[in-house]
């Protein structure tokens, strides 16, 4: 299965010519972007910011990322909810749950979410980005599951069925999570998962 979650990375692609990048940089100007992100919101945060908390200099920076916009695209999508979740393996139900657990989850860094929605609300093509890079997420995952379901016997789901599926799933956070991002309730991640994923991958509802 082709891995999605780097289509729209946004970062310069390394020089062909002169010394390999240190990738070890990108960790130190990602964090740094987060801290400031949380700290000072997106419209505050400046490029020379994250040089000096970094603690790298303006060329190792702009050698990556030219634009904020960029840059903070790339932190936000190193934020948990695009990690693959982990996964219990006792049944697609319980998988399923994991997986909107994850996805539904905006609690670790509520500063850093809160900035990314005032982000997003002035910058469209980011907020994009950002959207599609999520619904891909989402996407891999449910048809990493629903092979798993077909190789435990269980009818495949086609790449449509696939899609109707993740589309469902993002609008059903989208709309329990509402404009200020917030954590989805666990009764409500149940309900998506018992009274719609599973009918819809499974043509039943499987809840114990």
């Amino acid at each position: 299965m082709t891995d999605q979650s780097n289509l729209h990375r946004r970062r310069l692609p390394p020089s062909e010519r002169g010394r390999s990048q240190d990738t070890s940089r990108d960790e130190l100007i990602i964090g740094a972007t987060l801290e400031l992100l949380g700290e000072v919101g997106y419209h505050a945060l400046t490029m020379t910011d994250v040089v000096a908390r970094a603690g790298v200099s303006k060329a190792t920076l702009y050698r990556r990322w030219t634009a904020k916009a960029d840059l903070v695209a790339d932190a936000v999508a190193t934020l948990n909810p695009l990690d693959p979740p982990r996964y219990p393996g006792t049944s697609l139900r319980d998988d399923l749950l994991a997986l909107m657990e994850q996805a539904g989850n905006c609690a670790d860094r509520p500063h850093v979410v809160t900035a990314t929605m005032e982000m997003a609300r002035s910058h469209p093509d980011l907020y994009r980005t950002l959207a599609e890079r999520f619904e891909s997420y989402v996407r891999r995952e449910i048809a990493l599951l629903a092979e798993q379901a077909a190789a435990a016997g269980h009818a495949p789901l086609s790449d449509l069925d696939v899609d109707m599926v993740a589309d469902t799933a993002v609008a059903l956070l989208a709309y329990y999570s509402g404009p200020e991002a917030a954590s989805v309730s666990r009764e409500h991640l149940v309900e998506v998962v018992d009274r719609v994923l599973m009918v819809l991958m499974m043509g039943t509802r499987d809840a114990p």
